[in-house]
């Protein structure tokens, strides 16, 4: 009897794992070291403390101990627990400044960590199931099941597009041209491909088998997908987009902590480092900007309902006489109350004009989830929680319209074959962090936005590589649209990025300091991103789902022959 129960199974493995019979033998909690190796190398990937500007050999590499480490692992549960440990150790390595966010530290990297923990644990599970029914396409199905996964945990309401592999690249804007073609997720496959490519060589060798042409197949792939990224962002670098017109913006940057300094200190900072900037141009004889810009919720009051308190305020130069002196418009952060009696309130962006009037306001659209906006605040119950063990007393009301401002630019030569050749220039405001956020931005962009000026604040972060994670982000929408976008921050980065990814402009960080820049209105060109949207995503996500349905149907197949010839020993 024990003789036949061997016999059925070591029929069952045979079956099910002919390639695999002698590689089930790392313990378990050297394949855990794998995977936080893999967290280790990923996050470093990624801008930090050590590489300001992440680090692209890691980003080729970084996957290669999880890959071997899902591979190496025929339970599923070992399986989720391994993703587990990968998705908490990296998003608390790479999102480490969430405990800065005031007193809330546990909730804010805590329970996000916990949460990401669950979140990799259940992909990770479904992962290893795939490629263990992938052998012939296993390191293809890993990079698209990849980038399906990144732009799953960066999609709706409790997106976060932080932390994609494509970031390691900010150091390489010429590996990133290619999202105007296929957004991010693309770039991210091909670093995803490398890891695995890199993983299956590695295999070929633990196993002690013979180099095999197939097994090059996928490191001859990677590379030729290299290849192209480089020419293509080669040559789309080479031929810039002609510019149509400037707008001449006057940046200032603060640099004031919102949380410890008083409303009338920060307000002052920027009127004082605007007014230095001005008067800096009077004496060059240069031409005023067309527009000075402050950062995300500079104003600390609505200002259609303190309007005569900025008449005073701040005492040192009081914001409205400041206005009428420079005779130039103002596009500032500030709060709109929709509702007094319940102080409802919206993050939001406005223009005050030299009259004191002030223009059209866009309220945020995409909030911070659970900071800017709470689900469930309708509940009595869970309100109180929130409130009362939490510590937060609310969130902002979000806008509902993608608004689009207009501004007639001063004349002037600006080098364009005489003088400015627009009349009117549009653009949009995306606020803080929702410049991270591809479909909105495409969406300003069709609705007529010639540029995007990001207004955000991220000086509570406290660290260079926190920040410049928020612009490694961002300036992959001046990619994948082909216009400048804009950074009007607190305490950085405040930049102006072309339509290539490159800098034109650029302030150091946490200083207080003001920047004059001509920003280019580039020839409107829809790229094929702003017209199909993240339709790669989408791809990867169907083949994943289509490839997760054949596996089964496979295992089925597998089972039902196993137990017919069990049946027959």
């Amino acid at each position: 009897m024990n003789e036949l129960a061997k016999r059925k199974r070591l029929h069952r493995q045979k079956i099910l794992k002919p390639e695999n019979l002698s590689f089930f033998s790392t313990p378990f909690w050297i394949r855990s070291l794998w995977a936080l190796l893999a967290a280790l190398f990923a996050a470093l990937a990624q801008p930090n403390e050590l590489f300001l500007y992440g680090n692209w050999f890691f980003g080729l590499f970084c996957l290669v101990p999880l890959y071997m480490a899902l591979v190496d692992t025929e339970k599923l549960e070992e399986a989720s627990l391994i993703g587990a440990l990968f998705g908490a150790l990296y998003h608390a390595l790479t999102s480490y400044w969430l405990f800065f966010y005031k007193n809330f530290a546990f909730w804010t990297l805590g329970t996000t960590t916990i949460a990401y923990a669950v979140i990799y644990g259940v992909a990770l599970m479904y992962g290893c199931f795939l490629l263990h029914h992938t052998d012939g396409c296993r390191p293809f199905a890993f990079a698209l099941a990849w980038a399906a996964l990144e732009f799953a945990k960066s999609t709706g309401f409790l997106g976060y597009p932080w932390g994609l592999l494509a970031y390691s690249f900010t150091g390489l804007p010429i590996m990133l041209q290619t999202a105007d073609l296929w957004g991010v997720y693309g770039i991210s496959a091909f670093l995803a491909l490398c890891s695995s490519a890199t993983s299956e060589l590695i295999l070929q060798k633990m196993r002690k088998m013979s180099p095999s042409k197939s097994c090059f197949r996928w490191p001859t792939i990677a590379g030729t997908w290299a290849l192209i990224l480089l020419l293509y962002g080669a040559l789309t670098m080479s031929r810039p987009i002609p510019i149509k017109a400037t707008l001449r913006l006057l940046l200032c940057q603060q640099n004031t902590d919102p949380w410890i300094s008083g409303e009338n200190e920060a307000l002052y900072a920027n009127i004082k480092v605007a007014k230095q900037a001005l008067k800096s141009i009077q004496e060059e004889k240069n031409t005023m900007p067309d527009l000075i810009v402050f950062s995300e919720t500079s104003l600390r009051r609505p200002y259609k309902d303190f309007q005569s308190w900025f008449e005073h305020n701040p005492p040192e130069e009081p914001l409205l006489p400041f206005l009428r002196n420079a005779d130039i418009p103002l596009l500032t952060g500030l709060p709109v109350v929709w509702n007094w009696d319940t102080y409802e309130a919206s993050n939001s962006v406005g223009i005050i004009y030299p009259t004191g009037r002030i223009g059209e306001t866009y309220a945020k659209i995409h909030p911070v989830p659970f900071a800017e906006a709470i689900p469930f605040w309708e509940f009595s119950w869970f309100r109180s929680f929130i409130q009362n063990v939490i510590g937060l007393e609310g969130g902002w009301v979000m806008g509902n319209e993608e608004v689009i401002f207009a501004l007639s630019p001063k004349d002037r030569d600006d080098g364009l074959n005489g003088m400015n050749t627009l009349p009117t220039i549009r653009f949009a405001t995306p606020i803080c962090f929702e410049d991270a956020f591809s479909e909105l931005c495409r969406n300003f962009i069709h609705r007529g936005a010639d540029l995007l000026i990001n207004l955000t604040n991220d000086s509570w972060s406290r660290t260079k590589s926190a920040q410049i994670q928020h612009y490694a982000v961002a300036r992959l929408r001046a990619i994948e649209t082909r216009r400048a976008l804009v950074r009007s921050t607190n305490s950085g980065v405040t930049c102006v990025i072309g339509s290539d990814g490159r800098n034109i402009a650029e302030l150091p960080q946490f200083i207080t300091a003001s920047i004059v820049v001509d920003v280019p209105i580039y020839e409107s060109r829809f790229t094929f991103y702003l017209n199909f949207g993240d339709w790669f995503a989408w791809a990867c996500a169907a083949f994943v789902g289509l490839l997760f349905v054949w596996a089964i149907l496979d295992t089925k197949r597998k089972n039902y022959v196993m137990q017919r010839n069990i049946d027959h020993l």
